[in-house]
């Protein structure tokens, strides 16, 4: 299978800046030396924002609309998309070029991000992507995002979360999502999900991962999981379902002192296509 890499290079709207440089140097620094040494075929293009006004809210669902246009295109073609993206919130695009009828969603946070306009403290766009999947949040918008519909609840899985606000925490649970503290909990609550949908949508946002172990942004915070057991997670999840496309986010290289965040983004990938 052909892999098709779509860079959103955005972060709050600005190109290539803080998080929004995050996608590029996973491509360039990890994905292309690996690629050659599997021997997997990609093809590679950069989603380009077309606006006067590129930190506007509508600027968000408008690159939410490119994803999901250039998703379900790839996909039609027989590629697997691999988003790379500044910010979380091009997972609405993703999730939407897959189809939202018969996906569903795994998703490795640090945070719940499902605040809302009415329970936001921070007014940050960024942690609303799974509130505005759940049909909670910017619903004019996302439905000019061709695909979408509302997620239930029911068909997502949400790993860590473990800075998950108390309101956001209320909403994922009226709404039915299931939330797991650790990795080893992830197949008991797969298998009955698998079987009401024909695939998943991964998420993975790398302040999931311990800070000790790797720093990937400004808001990773105390706790989290080691690399080894995202990986094993991720490998449970794809002998246990069909993967539609995968999504790494939230990824600052100035942060990544070490390296050890851009080496946990590779070994994402490689773990989904070995």
């Amino acid at each position: 299978m052909e892999v098709a890499i779509l860079l959103v290079s955005y972060d709050c709207g600005y190109y290539r800046k803080r998080m929004g440089r995050g996608p590029e140097k996973i491509f360039e620094a990890g994905l292309k030396p690996l690629f050659a040494e599997m021997g997997v075929a990609f093809t590679a293009e950069e989603i380009v924002l077309e606006s006067e006004y590129p930190t506007e809210i509508s600027a968000a669902f408008l690159l939410a609309r490119k994803v999901a246009d250039r998703v379900r295109t790839c996909r039609a073609a027989g590629q697997f998309p691999l988003v790379l993206s500044g910010n979380c919130n091009a997972a609405l695009g993703t999730v939407s070029g897959c189809g939202t009828d018969n996906t569903g969603i795994i998703w490795f946070d640090a945070h719940g991000e499902a605040t809302t306009p009415e329970t936001t403290k921070s007014g940050f766009l960024d942690g609303m992507p799974i509130s505005t999947i759940l049909g909670r949040a910017w619903q004019t918008l996302a439905k000019t995002v061709p695909g979408f519909s509302p997620v239930p609840g029911r068909r997502i899985l949400l790993l860590d979360a473990r800075a998950a606000e108390p309101c956001e925490a209320l909403l994922l649970e009226e709404l039915g999502v299931s939330r797991l503290s650790k990795p080893h909990e992830l197949p008991t609550k797969l298998i009955p999900i698998a079987k009401q949908v024909q695939q998943f949508y991964l998420h993975v946002d790398l302040d999931v991962l311990q800070p000790s172990v790797a720093t990937a942004n400004q808001w990773t915070p105390p706790g989290g999981i080691t690399v080894e057991e995202l990986i094993k997670a991720l490998e449970e999840a794809r002998r246990a379902t069909k993967v539609a496309a995968l999504g790494i986010g939230s990824y600052d290289p100035a942060l990544d002192q070490n390296g050890r965040a851009l080496e946990a983004a590779v070994a994402v990938v490689q773990a989904l296509l070995a």
